[in-house]
């Protein structure tokens, strides 16, 4: 029993060291958005400082880059249309970080805001898409 337990066992670490190297030897690496790292500070009443550093795991092809402010209704996040910056978009080529800042104006008092950022990247034929949210604020 001992013999025949230890040899299924041989053979399941073989074949998944087997299936690693497979692989490595077609050249998969994972390439996406890598982080997605918040700064955000309400300065007034009225407005708040954003900062959104997207880093991607390698040199991207192409990206897209979306970031929405959104506020809280009735216990639901919703983008903040009323505000004339609710949504920046950036597209780029060739680059493995984004960096965004921002001064927000025109918040209303006593509402609870965030920023969500969609990331989206392109290398080759593969797309990865990355969205993330700040703390509120």
């Amino acid at each position: 029993m001992k013999k025949y337990l230890f040899a299924a066992v041989l053979i399941l670490v073989l074949l998944l060291a087997s299936s690693a190297f497979a692989c490595a030897e077609d050249g998969i690496q994972p390439r996406d958005t890598n982080a997605v790292t918040f700064a955000v500070s309400r300065i007034s009443r009225t407005k708040a400082d954003v900062t959104v550093d997207v880093t991607f795991s390698t040199v991207v092809d192409r990206y897209s880059v979306v970031i929405y402010l959104q506020k809280k209704v009735n216990g639901q996040w919703v983008n903040d249309s009323t505000n004339e910056e609710y949504v920046f978009y950036n597209n780029g080529f060739k680059e493995d970080d984004f960096l965004f800042g921002n001064t927000y104006t025109h918040l209303s008092e006593g509402v609870t805001y965030r920023i969500k950022c969609v990331s989206k990247d392109y290398i080759g034929d593969s797309t990865y898409i990355f969205t993330s949210y700040s703390n509120q604020f």
